[in-house]
């Protein structure tokens, strides 16, 4: 062969070799955080920097909210439950509880901070789960109530009015979590990546390694956890779902699972199995918001809970309910691929309540 062609070879094959060389692999890292099993996947130059200081900023709001850290800022709360002294907040701890309350308002007590009582009393998801009797619960329910839980913006403090109270914000952290870790992804420049806390708490950004958006599994509610209720696809969006699937015990053949409803004392009895919230990636604290409301909606059930869905813009869901309706708002109707035939929709889906 010449050497003309010989080189025209070579330079081709080094070409053919060299089209993948600007194509990058994903970076993932995995941990547990925030009571949940974390998973960050990230996909650019400076993935790996972004992936290590969003675990880092993990564990630092972790240290913030949980209550079995003695100086967390819910330890102290309640630490100083009912004697009026105000405490002083991390500000990221104050902004959760002033969105919260936010949402406490707006959906008359239906998603309630305050029951960590509540939640210690039933003891879910532990090793002494029970069913309270009703002189107990008559006595946590006096503790319960986010009139009860006063915030100071001026001086980015609270305090809980009546001791004995004390805040849960395992409703609002990992929605909170998971915009951090999305800012600090903005920040190195991360366009592609999967933000994954615990299934729970998602947010996906651009595409996946095939360039296709990421598909979330949804889980099946009366299923085995590797049977999807449906697929649904995301791209910049921030996505939670909340079941009673998740964490529940049975006892004198009832089963009893851990979305309670602040207003009872008792575990929702909505009508939902499961709920599923996507926000757009303009919606401000979206991941926050989509947690909040997972556990909102799941409390108010599918009627009352699509209605107030409706009035969120830039916000979207699928809920799940005893006769196996998928009860959905904006476009989630068809968005969601591979729905089980378990299910069918109700008949308004995706039309303005």
């Amino acid at each position: 062969m010449p050497v003309k062609k010989i080189a025209v070879y070579l330079l081709l094959l080094v070409l053919c070799l060299c089209a993948g060389c600007g194509e990058q692999s994903d970076v993932k890292k995995s941990d547990i955080v925030l009571d949940t099993a974390v998973t960050l996947t990230a996909r650019g130059k400076d993935a790996q920097a972004a992936i290590d200081e969003s675990m880092a900023r993990l564990k630092n709001i972790d240290n913030m909210v949980n209550p079995n850290v003695p100086d967390s800022d819910v330890s102290k709360l309640a630490q100083n439950a009912g004697n009026g002294q105000w405490v002083a907040l991390q500000p990221e701890t104050y902004k959760m509880l002033a969105v919260a309350q936010d949402y406490a308002r707006k959906t008359n007590g239906a998603f309630d901070v305050t029951t960590k009582p509540l939640v210690d009393l039933w003891g879910i998801g532990t090793d002494h789960a029970k069913v309270p009797t009703p002189a107990e619960l008559a006595e946590v329910q006096k503790k319960i109530g986010w009139q009860k839980l006063e915030l100071d913006e001026a001086k980015q403090s609270a305090r809980l009015m009546q001791k004995g109270m004390g805040v849960d914000l395992g409703g609002v952290a990992k929605g909170f979590a998971a915009d951090e870790v999305r800012k600090i992804y903005a920040r190195h420049g991360i366009k592609d990546g999967l933000i994954n806390l615990g299934s729970s708490s998602m947010y996906a950004l651009g595409v996946n390694q095939e360039g296709k958006a990421w598909h979330i599994g949804l889980r099946h509610p009366r299923k085995d956890s590797s049977e999807k209720m449906a697929v649904l696809p995301l791209k910049n969006e921030a996505l939670s779902t909340s079941g009673d699937y998740e964490r529940f015990f049975e006892a004198g053949g009832m089963r009893y699972h851990h979305i309670l409803d602040p207003r009872t004392g008792w575990p929702a009895k909505s009508g939902a199995m499961s709920v599923t919230i996507v926000a757009a990636d303009n919606v401000e604290d979206g991941g926050m918001l989509t947690d909040i409301l997972s556990t909102a909606v799941f409390v108010l059930g599918p009627e009352q809970g699509a209605r107030f869905l409706s009035s969120q813009e830039g916000i979207e869901g699928a809920i799940t309910d005893g006769r196996y309706q998928l009860w959905t708002t904006g476009n989630m109707a068809t968005e969601l691929l591979e729905v089980s035939p378990d299910f069918h929709f109700w008949q308004e889906s995706g039309e303005t309540l």
